[in-house]
């Protein structure tokens, strides 16, 4: 069961994003951002808020982060998608089904088209995933090892195979998925049907498949499936979109979108004045010294989303092997002064990875601040001061880096040298768990539904921390139904999460949104912000 999908980020970096773009090109901001902000022009622009860079716009390399979510699903849906309410809506398919939880039927809508006016297809959906499959894609991140016809390790089919052996195409609108294992229904939809992004098969099977990869189609492409497609965009800046003029689940109100993609610092200032007109929590990451003035601006509504988000230290066990030293760094962490000192918005301090609002909180009592405790764990593990250690954080997230320079000084006190570096979203997610990273620090989001692709990824990419207790527990909770059974598998591997310390969660919070008004039918929600984007207008 190890070997089963594993989303790099799997699910859920909250992977902090926010403003900054335009129009059809870099020379029509300007005019797009005045657009946005009055919806009087001519051509109407809406301006999405978002914290960190673009990592990619094929679907084939998908790897989770959220930027490339919301990117890539504007212009081509997910199956399904987890909605405000954090409930799987059928976007592209109107049905999923199973019997045995090894063969999952999935149906496609029937009035889902292309842009083209070609139906979608589940040739299409195959193609796609194959393709995902491919040696020569090489996507690291969404592994297919747990369906049947890959590879056990990479996940992989021969190079050049038209398709995977555990998918059969039933007709034109349902495709049958076949797994080696049991996988539950929640770990379906949360680790597959929302990331696999399908492409049309009648466009793209013509480029030969060594040139998917970097093919430049995925830059501006031709035919889509979503609500717009992307125009023009410049990675650090912004992704300009137009509309889908023939989008099947109904017109688009909005002739013209952007993803402005801005500094934390520069969030505020760009909602104020106009250039910004939604942030949703999982994209953009206001720095809580603005949160205040967030709440405060006139004309613009602001929420705290779901309390998913974790600001986590992810301790590298191949650096820091001795358990006893990542305890004594646990205990030495005075996490209530970080929050009382950091956070406007309140908090939770956590062990493990299931957040205490979630379905499977455990109540497991956080360990308390400890320092005395610290140095006797120092001491039995023979420390002498003589190594110290290097943490990596996202720099985009002030707030993170700020707790993380505290934290820095709880470890001096009891004798650990910490140096700090401030990397960007895109290096630390490349360097993560590598040879040499001794910690990484980043705000991660846990989908409360099912967090176990997550806990599977960060174990053995980033921690190389994998206890056999935590591995079986993850092979329960994929195989089963049962409620009280999973509730109990996920208590176990936070116990151990707390024992062996893989990880050192400094608290868990609901990240701050905001829309301003005039923007309808528009929620700031931690999940499922565009999933109805066509509906979206300005008022008058």
């Amino acid at each position: 069961m190890k070997k089963l999908l594993s989303l790099c980020l799997a699910l859920a970096l909250l992977l902090t994003l926010a403003a900054c773009g335009g129009g059809e090109s870099a020379a029509d901001t300007d005019g797009a951002q005045d657009g946005a902000a009055s919806g009087t022009e001519d051509v109407s622009v809406v301006n999405i808020g978002c914290t960190s860079r673009l990592g990619t716009l094929n679907p084939l390399l998908m790897d989770g982060s959220w930027v490339n979510v919301y990117a890539m699903s504007l212009e081509f849906l997910p199956l399904v998608s987890l909605d405000g309410e954090m409930e799987f809506e059928y976007m592209l398919a109107d049905s999923i089904t199973t019997e045995d939880n090894c063969t999952y039927t999935v149906h496609i809508d029937e009035a889902a088209t292309w842009s083209d006016g070609q139906p979608v297809t589940a040739e299409d959906l195959a193609y796609t995933m194959t393709r995902i499959a491919s040696p020569l894609v090489m996507n690291y991140a969404m592994q297919f090892s747990a369906i049947a016809g890959t590879d056990d390790e990479t996940g992989w089919v021969e190079e050049g195979a038209e398709t995977i052996g555990g998918l059969e195409v039933v007709d034109d609108k349902t495709l049958n998925i076949t797994f080696k294992y049991e996988l539950n229904m929640v770990s379906f939809l949360n680790g597959y049907a929302q990331y696999i992004l399908t492409l049309p098969k009648h466009v793209l099977e013509t480029i030969p498949e060594a040139e998917l990869a970097s093919a430049s189609w995925f830059d501006a492409p031709t035919v889509v499936s979503g609500p717009y497609r992307v125009t023009d965009y410049d990675a650090d800046h912004y992704i300009s979109y137009t509309a889908n003029e023939n989008y099947w689940r109904g017109e688009v109100q909005i002739e013209r979108c952007n993803i402005r993609i801005v500094e934390g610092s520069g969030l505020l200032a760009a909602l104020q004045a106009g250039e910004i007109d939604i942030v949703p929590p999982l994209l953009g990451n206001f720095p809580e010294e603005d949160q205040e003035a967030v709440r405060a601006l006139e004309g613009v509504r602001s929420v705290y989303g779901a309390a998913t988000a974790t600001e986590t230290i992810f301790l590298n066990a191949g650096s820091i092997p001795d358990e006893r030293v990542r305890q004594a760094m646990l205990c030495a962490i005075d996490r209530e002064t970080i929050v009382n000192g950091l956070l406007t918005g309140g908090a939770d301090i956590m062990d493990g990875f299931c957040v205490p609002d979630g379905p499977y909180g455990s109540g497991l009592a956080p360990v308390a601040y400890d320092p005395d405790r610290a140095r006797e764990l120092l001491a039995e593990a023979g420390w002498d001061g003589s190594e110290s250690y290097t943490l990596y954080i996202h720099s985009s997230d002030q707030t993170l880096v700020n707790a993380c320079t505290l934290c820095q000084s709880y470890w001096a006190a009891v004798g650990i040298t910490v140096e700090l570096r401030t990397v960007d979203l895109e290096t630390l997610m490349a360097q993560a768990g590598g040879e040499g990273i001794d910690m990484s620090a980043v705000q991660y989001t846990y989908p409360a539904v099912d967090p176990s692709w997550d806990i599977d990824y960060v174990l053995s990419s980033w921690c190389h921390l994998y206890p056999d207790e935590a591995q079986q527990a993850l092979g329960v909770i994929w195989g089963s139904n049962d409620e009280a059974e999973l509730r109990g598998q996920y208590a176990a591997i936070d116990a151990i999460a707390q024992e062996q310390v893989p990880v050192i969660c400094l608290y868990a919070y609901g990240p701050l949104g905001a829309v301003r008004e005039g923007l309808e039918n528009a929620e700031p929600t931690m999940y499922g912000s565009i999933n109805h984007i066509e509906t979206w207008s300005f008022a008058g």
